[in-house]
Parts: C-alpha cells; sequence; structure tokens
C-alpha cells in the first residue's frame, strides 16, 4: 500500500529568496541551505520562478541553480501556474504577494514579509491581508519558520519581532526565531502602522534602523518607523518589551554610561563584595573632550590613550577608535573628520592580551575567556606621527599589533580568576537590575587584583551558548509572567 506523500511546500522565490530591486542573490545562502536540508525531512519542496520580467527570471532561475543544487525548481509565469495542477493534496505555499499566487487546489498560505518591498505596496498588501486573515499564525520572514505547520498547540505563545537583516539571520542560524509547538514568531514591520497583530511579547532591536550603512531605508521611512514603534507601544502597554528603548539610551551616550557604572561600583552592595574577593572593578579614566575647532586645553593627559567617539553606537564612526601616545599626535588626530564632536579620552588598560567576554541572556549568563590585544607601551610605539587609527570590528589583534615595534603574542594567565568570576556574576545581577536589561554584554580586562569594565553591549552575539532558542523561550515566558 502507497503511503501519501510528503506535503508539498511552493516558495514563490521574488523576494522569499532574492531581493529583486537590487537584483542579487539572497544575502545568507548558507543559512539557507540549512534551511532547506531541514524542509526536505518534512517536505517535498518546489521553488517557483514567475518574476514579471524574463530577464529578471532566467537571472534568478540560473543564480538558483548555483547555489542550491538538488531543489526542484521550475519557471512559470502566473498565469500558467494558476492552471497547475500538483499530484500532492496537501500543498503550502509562502508567497510575498497572496492576491497573485492563487492555485486551483486548496493550500494554505504563509505570507513572506520582506523588507526589500517598496512601502507603499507592501503597506497595501499588508493591510489586505490582514483583514482576510485576522490570525497572524501565517505572517513569516523566513522559510524556516514554515515549520509551525507542525504546530499542535491552539494558542502558542506569539512573539512579534524586529530585527535588521544581519542580526535576524544570526538568530536563524542557532534556530532561533523558529515557530513550533509552542511559539509562534511575527515579523513586525514599523513602516506602517500594525493594527492586526496580536501578539504577548515585543522581541527587537528597533534602534538600528539607525544604521544607515545596514539599513536601507530613507530618512521619511525612519521617521515613520520611529513615530509606529511608538504608536504602537503606547497602544499596547500591556505587551511587554525586550528590550525598551528608554532603557538602552543609556548605553550609547559612553560618558552618561561611565557615570552609572561608577554609581554602581560605590554602591554597599559591590564594595562588600570588593571587601570579600580583595578584587577590584571599576571604570577607566576618562574624559569627555568636545573637538571643536577652536584648541583646547590638552596638559595632564596620562598617555597612551585610546580615542573614540562619545556615541558607543548607530553612528558610522562609533566603532573607529585610535591609539595616542603624545599630545602631538592628539593634535594631529583631531585633523582627522573621523575624530570631530563629542570625544572619549580614554586611559589604556594594559590586560596582558586577556579578555573576558560576559554574556547575559534572560537569567543565563556566560563568560568566555579569549585572545586580546597585546600590551601598549610609549617606548613600543611604532608610528612617529603619534597616533594609530583601527576599526575595533574587524581582526583586533592584528590592527593593533601593527602600531608596535614588538608585539608579545603570549596570553598571561590570571591567577586569582576564581574571585573574579564571582565578582563578575555580582555585577552581571547588578547590571541587569539597574538599567532592567535582558539581552547585553560587556568586557572585562586588567591584571593583578585591578579590573575594569569597558562598555556595554545591548544585545551581542550569541552563536557559540549552548541551548539559546530554549534559553530565548524561556526568557520570553519568564518577561510575560512579570
Amino acid at each position: 500500500m502507497q503511503q501519501n506523500p510528503k506535503p508539498l511546500l511552493i516558495i514563490d522565490s521574488r523576494y522569499a529568496l532574492y531581493d529583486s530591486r537590487q537584483k542579487r542573490t539572497y544575502k545568507y545562502n548558507t543559512v539557507l541551505q540549512k534551511s532547506f536540508a531541514l524542509l526536505q525531512q518534512h517536505f517535498q519542496i518546489q521553488v517557483i520562478f514567475c518574476h514579471s520580467k524574463p530577464n529578471t527570471n532566467e537571472f534568478f532561475y540560473n543564480e538558483f541553480h548555483k547555489n542550491f543544487q538538488g531543489i526542484d525548481s521550475k519557471q512559470l509565469s502566473i498565469q500558467e501556474l494558476k492552471h497547475t495542477s500538483f499530484p500532492n493534496e496537501d500543498i503550502i505555499v509562502v508567497t510575498h504577494n497572496y492576491e497573485q499566487f492563487t492555485l486551483q487546489q486548496k493550500y494554505q498560505l504563509y505570507y513572506f514579509s520582506s523588507v526589500s518591498q517598496h512601502l507603499d505596496k507592501k503597506r497595501q498588501l499588508e493591510l489586505k491581508y490582514y483583514e482576510s486573515n485576522p490570525r497572524p499564525s501565517f505572517h513569516i520572514s523566513h522559510i524556516q519558520q514554515v515549520m509551525s505547520y507542525f504546530s499542535k498547540s491552539e494558542n502558542p505563545f506569539t512573539v512579534g519581532y524586529y530585527f535588521y537583516p544581519k542580526k535576524f539571520n544570526e538568530l536563524i542560524q542557532f534556530d532561533a526565531l523558529i515557530s513550533n509547538a509552542n511559539f509562534n514568531y511575527i515579523p513586525i514591520d514599523f513602516r506602517f502602522y500594525n493594527k492586526y497583530i496580536q501578539i504577548n511579547v515585543l522581541f527587537h532591536r528597533v534602534m538600528d534602523i539607525y544604521k544607515k550603512k545596514e539599513i536601507n531605508m530613507k530618512q521619511n521611512e525612519v521617521e515613520l518607523f520611529q513615530q509606529n514603534y511608538d504608536k504602537f507601544v503606547t497602544e499596547n502597554a500591556g505587551i511587554p518589551v525586550i528590550d525598551s528603548i528608554e532603557c538602552l539610551k543609556t548605553l550609547i551616550q559612553r560618558d552618561e554610561l561611565n557615570i552609572r557604572l561608577q554609581s554602581i561600583f560605590a554602591s554597599p552592595q559591590f564594595q562588600n563584595a570588593v571587601q570579600e574577593h580583595h578584587i577590584k572593578i571599576m571604570t577607566p579614566e576618562q574624559i569627555l573632550y568636545d573637538n571643536i575647532d577652536e584648541p583646547q586645553e590638552l596638559q595632564n593627559l596620562k598617555y597612551p590613550l585610546i580615542v573614540k567617539s562619545k556615541q558607543g553606537a548607530l553612528t558610522a564612526n562609533c566603532h573607529i577608535m585610535a591609539i595616542v601616545v603624545n599630545e602631538k599626535g592628539l593634535r594631529e588626530l583631531f585633523k582627522h573628520e573621523q575624530f570631530k564632536g563629542q570625544l572619549i579620552l580614554q586611559q589604556i588598560i594594559n590586560h596582558n592580551s586577556i579578555i573576558y567576554k560576559i554574556y547575559q541572556l534572560g537569567s543565563k549568563m556566560i563568560i568566555q575567556k579569549r585572545k586580546s590585544i597585546p600590551n601598549i607601551e610609549i617606548h613600543n610605539f611604532k608610528f612617529e606621527e603619534g597616533f594609530y587609527i583601527f576599526d575595533t570590528q574587524k581582526d583586533l589583534f592584528k590592527n593593533v599589533s601593527q602600531c608596535l615595534k614588538e608585539v608579545d603574542e603570549g596570553v598571561h594567565e590570571c591567577s586569582n580568576e576564581d574571585q573574579l568570576l564571582k565578582q563578575m556574576e555580582l555585577l552581571s545581577s547588578i547590571i541587569a537590575k539597574e538599567f532592567k536589561l535582558h539581552l547585553f554584554g560587556f568586557d572585562i580586562i586588567g591584571m593583578n587584583w585591578e579590573f575594569y569594565i569597558i562598555d556595554i553591549n545591548h544585545f551581542p552575539g550569541y552563536k557559540n551558548v549552548e541551548n539559546a532558542r530554549e534559553l530565548f523561550e524561556q526568557l520570553f515566558l519568564q518577561v510575560s509572567k512579570k
């Protein structure tokens, strides 16, 4: 007796796999390959190429075959698609345009939301879709979320989310934001008002809309996005937010963050821990300097210095920093366009090439010990100009090593690591409570009995964290109960 075939999953490639406006293949092919491998365990897959322009259709069809061998695909016009019959009785369709994508047979629809679509057109499509399909469980922004087809829960916990493409794909890579029996994930595009969306918790990195290099949005769309986000949060005040914009604003301004941290270190709770473990954690000495056209006082600074922008995120130069070893170098550095405006001049902390990366994911804290930059001494500095500019998002060890005459590549062990770890656990719990954060990370550097915290970052990468998906789900339930 022949068994029933697997359900047929038909994927409309136009926005689900490609950015049609920029005529380029999907940026994260490795994520899609993993997704197809998982989906093939449960579905027969048919990718349909039905772009309105024949040349575009041919281009994407050929590109798909280069990157995804073994996945069945067809080139069909919209009209041909409407009259095509498939042998499977159970059919699921993923498309960004549910009006045009119609079949003769009965099928279940998953509406694919893409930020690549033109705003006005997308707004009309979304509103029509929600008017006819008030249940948002059909709304996805990655084909792997089709796994919610197997959901057995009548009332799954619904998470509304917004992430720009890079962060979204980081989450998809370790299976977060994948719908299952108890959780549904609804992408929210705040470029229009989401009247029909009903969620249990909002999970986001909304402030990334101000990252002009990474977000393909015009200024008027950014402003509209912020207005609609504010309106949504105000009108749905009972929905918890991870994490609220108000809680994140202090993290962005490095000088304000430094003041808040100093207050934490001065608290009786932390001072008691210092006495118990004999380890002092503090912030590096720093001053706020406004580099305007008029010369300002530069005497009595302790070199070498690290120079960075006051704003720690969302600007083009927030990851560009400089090492400066004397006043001459500082004055020359100030002539560079990246170092105009308000700057942080901070003492360099030598730390024997050890850095502790602390990640907080809900109630779970993860500590990773890594190799860091070599110790920096004035006499070991290579450049006569007296300064060296580098990008912290690139190979930091290699970058900083280039400015030194000799490099000690060894990693020196920390003799009092157990006591330090206890201090870091306390510090992380205080930061979570003080700043009302659920997702953050910070770095600890230093040696002997004195250590320093270097910035706090909201929502760092969690790639190497085991059971990340389960930890996120625990966080969603925990926050909703509060």
